[in-house]
């Protein structure tokens, strides 16, 4: 059980005995039935989606299974969804293509421990992805029951927001920090201050939750058109902008020019311009984000058979 304490102005401590925490699991893979198969090893459907959502609940944990169904056709659900999560897990098949070396490099642009769950030798899997996180990865035959953890990142990923009657304005998404009742948090991208009004964890109204969780948060303080286009929540202190500078590392191959890139975080892809001097890269978004550890580089107009993970961006 995880206990949680916090102060109010108005009743003073209080302590929260049921607090929600949790992990957030991206499997991918080229291969449709087996990466379902993969899922169901960790979770129960749940939400039936482009990217379906499995569930594991044991006492206060739960894990949440991101599944991108529309990969390796469209890539940029599995970006988003791999960098909203505390561990990717990718299915290597018994004859790799390209789809395969795309995955290594999109686990390579994140931060996040990776499993690989292939039939091939593990000798074999780390010769032929030398060179990326994939030699490094875990390499398993089956997929294990393990407890992962997501850590504090300050924000919560928003995937819808609606009305309820009697309610008010309600958003739905994942905890990527602690969240309380009364909390005060910021939307992106109108930089507007809401509170929450109330929380919710599989339809049980909570005071409080942990990262890792699917939530459904009540809002007060704005309208429904002022949250339609939200994307993220954040928490004070956190630094919000449009423009950055960092260290960028491009891969072999990748086509970067002077159009138009996204570039992922916390769940969200953002589009925006690289420039480059040497390996320094000023990064110009169209919508504002948080600063994060990495943002992940995608051009979605790569040819076919070419990387369309191009790199990454330390700040």
């Amino acid at each position: 059980m995880v206990n949680l304490i916090f102060y109010s102005e108005e009743f003073g401590l209080i302590t929260v005995s049921q607090v929600y925490y949790g992990s957030i699991v991206s499997v991918i893979s080229s291969n449709k039935g087996s990466v379902r198969s993969l899922a169901e090893r960790l979770g129960k459907l749940h939400e039936d989606a482009k990217v379906k959502i499995f569930y594991r609940r044991n006492g206060d944990y739960i894990r949440s299974v991101l599944v991108p169904s529309e990969y390796p056709e469209k890539v940029l659900e599995a970006v988003e969804a791999a960098s909203l999560s505390s561990d990717l897990v990718i299915h290597v098949g018994e004859s790799p293509t390209w789809t395969e070396g795309e995955l290594a490099l999109l686990a390579t642009s994140l931060n996040v421990p990776v499993k690989v769950v292939s039939t091939l030798p593990e000798d074999r899997i780390r010769k032929l992805f030398k060179g990326t996180v994939l030699e490094r990865a875990e390499v398993l035959q089956q997929l294990e029951e393990w407890e992962g953890r997501t850590e504090d990142r300050g924000v919560v990923y928003v995937d819808r927001s609606f009305v309820v009657k009697g309610v008010g304005v309600v958003v739905t998404g994942f905890s990527l920090t602690q969240v309380k009742v009364h909390d005060k948090l910021t939307l992106l991208p109108s930089m507007k201050e809401v509170e929450v009004k109330s929380i919710q964890v599989l339809d049980e109204d909570q005071e409080a939750v942990g990262p890792g969780v699917r939530v459904g948060l009540a809002l007060r303080n704005v309208k429904e058109d002022e949250v339609k286009d939200s994307y993220l929540l954040t928490k004070s202190g956190l630094r919000v902008q449009k423009e950055f500078e960092g260290r960028a590392t491009l891969f072999p191959w990748a086509q970067v020019g002077e159009g138009q890139l996204h570039f992922v975080a916390y769940g969200v892809s953002i589009t925006g311009t690289l420039k480059l001097d040497g390996d320094r890269a000023k990064i110009a978004l169209g919508s504002p984000l948080p600063l994060a550890p990495r943002l992940t580089v995608l051009n979605v107009n790569s040819k076919l058979g070419k990387p369309r993970v191009a790199g990454f961006v330390e700040l």
